[in-house]
């Protein structure tokens, strides 16, 4: 992987500097970001990969989000084709199922902590970061209008943002309240996307991408803070935890302005 890193940034500084490529123009994008297969299922918390000990459990559970790109094409010096740059930043909170599901288990805290309560402070939400490099075509059929395609590989790094959930009750004839924060490491993987749209009036552009974005682990360190509400001492206890694999993939939706 840090080879593939590597190879990813001299090829990009060997576009950006090189003098037979000049920058021809570049495009802001704003899109939706509807997430497809495993990461947008959630069948239940033993195959979410945030929390489930099972290490092929691969449901993301992620609910539509948006994404700010960037692109710059260089010209190659055959018309209508580029080297694409590209970078993008995507975020996805959770759907409609696992937001339930947390709700279920709010409602259900008596089952773990008798005549006690049980809420989530904060939920995990997925961030991804991908840059790729690839190829541009455009075909313009007049000044005004011109149809493209193209596609790119590189990396993603994911981000997921930590979970936190605070229990209170009693447990034997102590009154406790327990604390536990799940945090969760960055991790880079191998990205790649293709892409159809319009370009309009040469300012507007509309168009279509999928993105795959790659699987990755999710792993991360775990803190638990029991306090006792009567003498009001705290015990913290830290633990490393391995879960399942996220693999992000979804469709782009998306409107750019080009520079």
């Amino acid at each position: 992987m840090k080879k593939l890193v590597k190879v990813f940034a001299l090829a990009a500084l060997m576009i950006m500097g090189g003098q037979a490529m000049a920058q021809t123009r570049g495009a802001m994008f704003l899109s939706g970001a509807f997430p497809l297969k495993d990461y947008a299922d959630f069948d239940g918390f033993d195959d979410f990969a945030l929390t489930s000990y099972d290490l092929d459990a691969d449901d993301g559970g992620a609910g539509i989000g948006f994404n700010v790109g960037l692109k710059w094409y260089f010209n190659v010096g055959v018309q209508g084709l580029g080297v694409m740059l590209s970078v993008d930043g995507i975020y996805n909170g959770p759907n409609g199922d696992l937001k339930t599901a947390y709700r279920n288990a709010e409602s259900q805290a008596g089952n773990q902590w008798v005549g006690g309560s049980f809420t989530y402070n904060s939920t995990p939400k997925y961030i991804n970061v991908p840059a790729m490099l690839g190829l541009n075509y455009i075909y313009h059929f007049n000044p005004n209008l011109g149809i493209y395609v193209e596609a790119g590989a590189g990396g993603n790094l994911r981000f997921i943002t930590a979970m936190e959930t605070v229990g209170k009750g009693n447990i034997g004839n102590i009154e406790s309240q327990v604390t536990t924060t799940q945090k969760y490491d960055n991790a880079f993987s191998f990205a790649y996307q293709v892409g159809a749209g319009f370009e309009v009036a040469k300012n507007l552009v509309v168009g279509v991408s999928f993105y795959d974005l790659g699987k990755a682990e999710v792993k991360g360190d775990q803190i638990v803070k029991t306090k006792s509400i009567i003498n009001n001492e705290t015990t913290t206890n830290n633990n490393y935890n391995t879960y399942g694999t996220i693999r992000p993939v979804m469709i782009l939706g998306r409107i750019g302005f080009s520079f």
